[in-house]
């Protein structure tokens, strides 16, 4: 699935501009071994609103922090892959008669542009499976379709133009996820392909709750809230008690940041387990009205998915995005749960030197081509 395709990929550059906490890759995938090599990687932290839940607004600050980034980590590669999300994105899943793929594809376009949408769509399918239809008996093929409006893949289009860069794909996160995870091995021991999991995507401003079924995203939420409030609290009680506030380790090591120095307490700094928390009143209630938030999504879409997909219980929970640096994270969301929970440390088909894998699932997923 690529909603724009230009050319083969190879070596080149990747981009998750989902949130203003770009992330920027560089890397190969070979389709023979369904390896995933990532020679560099870096965060680039942006201001607020540049990219807010997928949507451009401050494409000359981008730009520049891109150039600055591209510098620091000596890529000079002009092959790109682009990979978002946003509320923008429209998903379905189908079924319909088995029948040429040209037939299909008008199908499958008239039943997303049956919701009723008066923007210019472009649509992009996979067929996933068969079933059989039980009142007539007759096989049909299990469709799923992603939409994205026209405008924001121009958008997007104008942007790397501005970067002096050729695309080769725009892809979107969920569809990542689903190449990444199809038959894999997360943290050494956990088979995608034997299992049902959960994946939880942690980001500043959203969280994002996958249902991973045998290796399929059977379900896919992303849903608006995110950690934000933990760091800015953090912030807070650190300049109160007049603490400087150095760079983050990551920003360190690559020397990015937005500034000469980065203002925010760096996230594996803070430590949200329930019993250090209770002695800053200021961060335990910020922590405690995100978890509460994070837990109810999480036990509302683990019982829907459970019912509906009439999957198996799920197993294990592993979290990713920025919000996975959070110190003992996986350890307060465990006992909150009541459930297994590990931060994404490593899957077998991602090499790639010091990489901080939880960063760049989405980048990883997105150096996949199934042309």
């Amino acid at each position: 699935m690529d909603f724009s395709s230009f050319g083969k990929g190879g070596n080149e550059l990747v981009l998750d501009c989902s949130s203003s906490d770009l992330k920027v890759a560089m890397g190969s995938y070979n389709p023979k071994t369904g390896k995933i090599v990532i020679d560099k990687a870096g965060v680039v932290p942006l201001e607020g609103d540049s990219i807010s839940d997928g949507a451009i607004s401050d494409s000359f600050g981008i730009v520049m922090a891109l150039k600055h980034a591209f510098a620091k980590l000596d890529i000079r590669a002009k092959n790109v892959i682009l990979t978002t999300e946003g509320a923008f994105l429209h998903s379905r899943d189908l079924e319909l008669p088995v029948v040429k793929e040209d037939q299909l594809k008008d199908m499958v376009r008239y039943e997303v542009m049956g919701q009723g949408s008066n923007r210019d769509l472009s649509i992009d399918y996979i067929v996933y499976g068969t079933t059989t239809d039980e009142e007539t008996n007759a096989d049909k093929l299990k469709v799923r379709a992603t939409a994205v409006p026209v405008e924001v893949i121009a958008d997007f289009r104008e942007l790397l133009k501005q970067l002096d860069l050729a695309p080769d794909a725009m892809d979107v996160n969920p569809n990542a996820i689903r190449k990444l995870f199809a038959n894999t091995i997360i943290n050494g021991n956990h088979s995608t392909a034997q299992s049902t999991l959960m994946l939880l995507e942690l980001s500043t401003k959203t969280t994002t709750v996958t249902i991973l079924d045998k290796g399929f995203p059977v379900l896919s939420r992303r849903l608006q809230f995110g950690h934000q409030n933990i760091r800015q609290v953090a912030d807070s009680v650190r300049k109160l008690q007049g603490g400087e506030v150095g760079q983050s380790s990551l920003a360190r090591r690559l020397n990015i940041s937005k500034a000469d120095s980065d203002s925010s307490v760096p996230i594996e700094d803070i430590d949200v387990w329930n019993e250090t928390v209770a002695e800053q009143p200021a961060l335990q209630s910020a922590v405690n009205a995100y978890f509460k938030s994070l837990v109810d999504a999480v036990s509302r879409t683990a019982q829907f998915s459970i019912s509906k997909f009439r999957i198996d219980a799920i197993s294990t929970c592993f979290i990713y995005g920025s919000g996975a640096s959070y110190k003992k994270i996986d350890k307060e969301l465990s006992r909150q749960l009541g459930t297994q929970v590990e931060v994404l440390r490593s899957l077998s088909n991602v090499d790639g030197r010091n990489l901080e894998l939880p960063q760049f699932v989405n980048c990883c997923g997105a150096l996949i081509r199934e042309d």
